[in-house]
């Protein structure tokens, strides 16, 4: 059996049992927004795997950048207004701007919507390189201040999305793909 691309195959990690074509929009962006989470981890941990694998063309270059400016434009209006802050990290762009061209096409499938995450979000990650830096960075201190419900362990969590992308990227290797 072959391996599908990185990109369905991250997708078919985190979609729900349903189909992604069955998927509400709402559903297939956070889907989008978890899968491209993983993949801007992974291609963020080793950029070098990930170099040449994704055409840094004109229009990859331009969606790139519209992430990177709606990235900067969300953090900007959170840092102005720190009463009503709601973090709108680029993962999340990708996932709502690739379900929304995969819905104005028709196209909703794994494969579709994963060599498109796969593309938008190596490329933004390659790109805008030092803004993930920060975005990365911003996110662990989120991440390390929440707590488990409920649990016996109070201490803050200990997660790193680059280590999260690269373990997924070395699963998906041994898998043979």
């Amino acid at each position: 059996m072959q391996v599908p691309g990185f990109g369905e195959w991250v997708v078919r990690r985190v979609t729900p049992e349903a189909a992604t074509t069955t998927l509400t929009f709402a559903q297939l962006e956070q889907v989008l927004s978890n899968a491209a989470a993983l993949i801007c981890g992974a291609a963020y941990g080793d950029a070098a795997a990930f170099l040449g694998r994704v055409p840094l063309d004109v229009p990859a270059q331009h969606e790139a950048m519209i992430i990177a400016r709606r990235t900067a434009d969300g953090f900007h209006a959170s840092l102005e207004d720190r009463n009503n802050v709601i973090m709108a990290w680029p993962w999340d762009h990708l996932g709502t701007r690739v379900a929304w061209l995969a819905s104005q096409s028709g196209d909703t499938d794994e494969p579709a919507v994963g060599d498109a995450l796969f593309a938008a979000a190596v490329t933004y990650t390659l790109m805008h390189r030092e803004q993930l830096t920060s975005v990365v960075g911003l996110w662990q201190q989120v991440v390390a201040g929440l707590r488990p419900a409920g649990g016996a362990n109070n201490g803050p969590l200990a997660v790193s999305l680059p280590e999260m992308g690269a373990q997924l990227l070395e699963v998906y290797h041994a898998l043979g793909g």
